[in-house]
Order: structure tokens, then C-alpha cells, then sequence
């Protein structure tokens, strides 16, 4: 299947920091904010097409300047409440075992899981988007706009669970693939409707 990428340049004051291209179709298929910034690509490390047969169409919703700048608003402000809600369960976990009160170590093992799974993802999403837009905080976001220069293709096929593209293997969408139930769905979906050949 050809999947359809958003070229856009990264502005700081009026001069071009990056370019960069974001997937257009399955970024509206994830499952949690922070995903969306691994789904953003280098072009001049990329193999993408000037044009395709049978594209994938181009779903973005947003354009790309409100879609970054709100993610990174939005996993800014997240990150830093999970790790209160993380620091706040642990803090009272300890406080009732150190009382001799049995509140379940397994399902207060299961919860810190979650949350650490949650930080990580949220952190990881943030520190992306952070060297996209070449900033350090949501303070600096005035000063940033993005451009954007037209759509290319990368060519994504399935061999044995794992996603390839025409440089080989790519990690990124395997990984969502396992991980994220929402970007499976739609993947499998697009995958059928390409190969049988259904608009």
C-alpha cells in the first residue's frame, strides 16, 4: 500500500530549522497522543515516491502547525500530571504498608505498571516533538511555524508480522502493530482494501 506523507518545513523567525514529513493517513489511527510524534519522518533518510497508483487518502485533519503545537501543549501538560498521579499512589502505597495495613501488592504493582508504561510513552512523544520543533517548552511555540510543501508516498507491505518499506524493515510501524490495537485495525483494513483492490 502507498501511504501518504504531509512534506512540511519547520520555521523559527522566518528560517528553516527542518523539514520533515508526517504520515497523513494512520496518524488518525492511534491510540494515544504520544504516538502521533513517531509517525513524523526525515525525508533525506527516507526512500518516499513524487507520486502513486492507488494511494491510501490523505485523512490529516488538522493542518500540521496546529497538530504539533497542540500534541506538544497537550503531552507537556500530561506528562506532568501522571508523574504527580504516579508519585501520589506510590507515596500512599507506602504510607498503608508501613502501617501494616494490606492493600494488595500485586494490584498496587499492576497500577505503577501503567503509569510508568503512560510517563514513558507521554516523555518519549514530548522529547520527539521537542527536536522537531526546537524548542524546550510550550513558551517557545510563538516563535515557530510550519510550513508545508505537498504530499509523497512510502510504498508499507507486511512479511511475517513485520512491516517493510522499500529501504527494509520499519521498526516504527512494526511496533505499533504489536502494541496499538486501534493502528492494527486500521492497518489490517487498509492492507485487505489495497490487495483486493477496494476504494
Amino acid at each position: 500500500m502507498e501511504v501518504p506523507f504531509t512534506v512540511f518545513r519547520v520555521m523559527k523567525k522566518g528560517k528553516s530549522i527542518r523539514r520533515l514529513a508526517m504520515d497523513s493517513y494512520f496518524i488518525e489511527f492511534v491510540s494515544i497522543e504520544p504516538r502521533k510524534a513517531v509517525l513524523i519522518k526525515d525525508p533525506d533518510r527516507e526512500r518516499f515516491l513524487n507520486s502513486a497508483q492507488n494511494p491510501l487518502p490523505v485523512l490529516l485533519r488538522e493542518n500540521p502547525e496546529d497538530l504539533l503545537k497542540d500534541t506538544f501543549e497537550s503531552l507537556e501538560q500530561a506528562t506532568g500530571e501522571v508523574l504527580k498521579k504516579r508519585v501520589s499512589h506510590i507515596r500512599r502505597w507506602n504510607i498503608l504498608r508501613m502501617i501494616g495495613i494490606p492493600t494488595g501488592h500485586s494490584r498496587h504493582i499492576d497500577i505503577d505498571e501503567r503509569l510508568a508504561e503512560t510517563e514513558r510513552e507521554n516523555s518519549l512523544g514530548l522529547a520527539l516533538l521537542k527536536g522537531i520543533l526546537g524548542v524546550k517548552g510550550s513558551s517557545d511555540l510563538e516563535d515557530i511555524r510550519v510550513v508545508t510543501e505537498g504530499t509523497v508516498y512510502m510504498r508499507l507491505w507486511l512479511e511475517g508480522g513485520t512491516v517493510m518499506k522499500d529501504s527494509g524493515k520499519d521498526q516504527v510501524y512494526t511496533n505499533l502493530l504489536k502494541k496499538d490495537p486501534r493502528f492494527r485495525t486500521a492497518f489490517y483494513s487498509a492492507l485487505l482494501r489495497n490487495t483486493f483492490g477496494i476504494k
